[in-house]
């Protein structure tokens, strides 16, 4: 009987412990962390919110050739306070969008390894053209460098009307190109990126001197510019210079491989290429004065 009380007193004891234990578990599964829709929408949003920063700034640097080379190459001049004042555009850019400015600032290196992949990822995405429509548009282009210069600086130009019937023989091309005038009207900017690697590409094949025949023709459209590099070459590596030339800073925009050369070296290249050019001009014959024989 004893035995049979003890055992009735302990069940209260059992049953408390057994309901702490219980509670203390149910409140351990409330507060264990478990997948929150919430979180996750907010962790798409910001990857959203990259991807746009992204597009934004990768269509500013399409528009600004030469700020895209130098933060490319040291993208810690996107917090440098001095090349921002040397170049409002970007400076005024940042400043109206927040989110690339914090980017930036957080990491500029990172953000600028991946404007570089998407930049990648839109180029193969844009636009697939044909080797063919290349080749043919790049051989017109080269037929025609009045031409080239204008639609390599503003790609825009391509569908723009005005332009088209001031230059018939461009004209006359995309109508009789459907495939390459149906390229340009979807996105010139995109056709003509292409068309800039495909110059590239073909010029260094089987062709070493493809860079200085290209800058030769260059300066025989430009004897200004031609005649200061003649005086003094290293000019070219000045930013002003270039700034108040847009003709000379769009061309070394669209022919890297003519500004790796006179960044490495002014003088020598620019002396390389006139060599060329003289070897590539033909000789004036000249026929000796006939003596005049005397009348018998």
């Amino acid at each position: 009987m004893t035995t049979n009380r003890t055992q009735f007193k302990k069940w209260p004891v059992i049953y408390g412990l057994g309901m702490f234990f219980l509670t203390g578990a149910f409140a351990g599964a409330q507060t264990a962390p478990s997948s929150n829709p919430q979180n996750d929408s907010r962790s798409a949003q910001d990857r959203d919110i990259t991807r746009r920063e992204l597009a934004n700034f990768d269509e500013f640097l399409d528009k600004h050739r030469e700020i895209a080379e130098q933060v490319r190459r040291n993208p810690s001049l996107l917090d440098n306070q001095q090349f921002l004042k040397d170049h409002p555009e970007l400076q005024a850019y940042l400043q109206d969008h927040k989110g690339v400015r914090e980017e930036v600032k957080e990491n500029p290196n990172a953000f600028m390894r991946q404007e570089n992949r998407y930049d990648r990822r839109e180029d193969s995405r844009e636009l697939d053209p044909s080797h063919g429509q290349l080749a043919s548009f790049d051989q017109f282009l080269d037929k025609h460098r009045e031409v080239a210069e204008q639609v390599r600086k503003d790609p825009a130009l391509l569908d723009n009307q005005q332009f088209l019937k001031d230059h018939p023989d461009l004209q006359a091309y995309l109508q009789d190109h459907k495939g390459v005038r149906e390229e340009v009207k979807e996105n010139p900017n995109a056709f003509m990126r292409q068309e800039n690697r495909y110059d590239r590409t073909e010029a260094g094949r089987g062709d070493p001197d493809a860079a200085h025949r290209q800058f030769g023709e260059f300066l025989g459209h430009h004897m200004d510019i031609s005649r200061d590099l003649d005086k003094d070459a290293s000019v070219v590596k000045k930013d002003e210079y270039v700034r108040n030339h847009p003709e000379l800073q769009a061309y070394l925009n669209a022919h890297p491989e003519v500004r790796e050369g006179l960044m490495a070296d002014p003088h020598g290249f620019v002396k390389s290429t006139q060599q060329f050019n003289m070897q590539m001009t033909p000789a004036k014959t000249t026929t000796a004065p006939t003596t005049a024989q005397p009348k018998p």
